[in-house]
């Protein structure tokens, strides 16, 4: 009987959930009896992962689990995961390290991970909801366009949003070449892309994966960016204040885009919904009604794009929820990437 033990690398998966924090993972395995421990500061749902190869691709959430994993684990050390001929290790030799096997215990936000060839692309589940679209309160933001108003009810169906803006290293794997100014990193967001271009490249990244990827609309940008049900009705995407913990923006962007997901996200755990790029929406540009709406998707026809978030060179005013801008969808400027939202996942094919 040959028992291994592993230290794995810590994950902080808080600053998807508001601080809640996985954190000392170590596992043992004793035959086919495995042992996953792990630390816990907040009570939260918790999922387990594996990888075979070092950590760089991870499982579905495994499955015929038990002890501290599922719905509301309370806090504490020394939690424990116990699984029993996992199907995911058979066949492997017994000394695990020597097949860089590595697991994954994280706070389950219900993401899922699209892989696009050596990628991944996490999207969150927005559930659906009602909200007030526009400018709710004049007297919080500092400038208001009479484009925000009239507030009016909308209500948006269940869908997938990305977690981060479109990296350069997904469009560039995609669309064979990289158009963005800032470049040096691949985690940058993909900028100087028009609407068009966006088009081509969702058609292509869909055929590869299987999935239905597309633009957001605008009502969905604003009640993801809003928090969705889970919202507080912040002014700006997460927050009411201190932008340069949630935004690169005027004020520290020194003028360049950064790498996503370096900021606090908001409730839903979406990163940069304010700064780093503004990201194009699906409708046309058009003044709002005033009655309710389901679903709303703008006109049929028109002359410019919609565009959300604000970017790197925005000043505050720039940033809030209900901020909105527009462009010619045939041109890409340094400033304009994109956010993707699916409305299903096909199981098949996350991974």
């Amino acid at each position: 009987m040959k028992k291994i033990v592993i230290a794995c690398a810590i994950l902080l998966f808080a600053n998807v959930l508001m601080a809640q924090k996985v954190s000392n993972v170590n596992y043992t395995r004793v035959d086919k009896e495995l042992t996953i421990t792990y630390s816990l500061d907040k009570q939260a749902d918790i999922r387990v992962r594996v990888s075979i190869d070092g950590g760089h691709f991870f499982s579905r959430p495994l499955q015929n689990l038990s002890g501290d994993v599922g719905k509301a684990i309370k806090p504490g050390k020394e939690k424990k995961i116990i699984a029993y001929d996992l199907a995911d290790l058979r066949g492997l030799p017994d000394s695990l390290d020597s097949v860089n096997v590595r697991f994954r215990v994280e706070v389950d936000d219900g993401s899922v991970d699209i892989r696009v060839g050596d990628y991944v692309i996490p999207m969150v589940p927005v559930k659906g909801g009602t909200f007030q679209m526009g400018c709710v309160d004049k007297t919080i933001a500092k400038h208001n366009y009479e484009a925000e108003f009239p507030v009016h009810k909308v209500t948006v169906d269940d869908y997938y949003i990305a977690k981060y803006e479109l990296t350069q290293d997904v469009w560039t794997l995609v669309m064979g070449e990289n158009p963005s100014h800032t470049q040096g990193n691949d985690s940058l967001p993909v900028e100087q892309v028009s609407w068009n271009d966006v088009q081509i490249f969702i058609s292509r990244l869909s055929q590869i994966t299987g999935q239905r990827f597309r633009m957001p609309t605008e009502a969905e940008w604003e009640y993801a960016a809003r928090g969705g049900q889970k919202g507080h009705g912040y002014v700006f995407p997460g927050a009411n204040s201190d932008l340069n913990a949630i935004a690169w923006y005027g004020s520290n962007a020194d003028n360049h885009t950064h790498p996503v997901g370096q900021k606090k996200p908001n409730e839903l755990g979406l990163y940069d919904m304010a700064g780093n790029v503004w990201e194009w929406c699906s409708d046309w540009m058009a003044e709002y009604p005033a009655e309710a709406q389901d679903n709303p998707k703008g006109p049929k026809e028109g002359d410019h794009k919609i565009l959300r978030g604000g970017c790197m060179t925005s000043p505050s005013w720039g940033l809030t929820v209900s901020d909105r801008c527009w462009y010619q969808p045939d041109r890409g400027y340094g400033f304009h990437g994109v956010r993707l939202v699916l409305d299903t996942i096909e199981e098949n094919d996350e991974f």
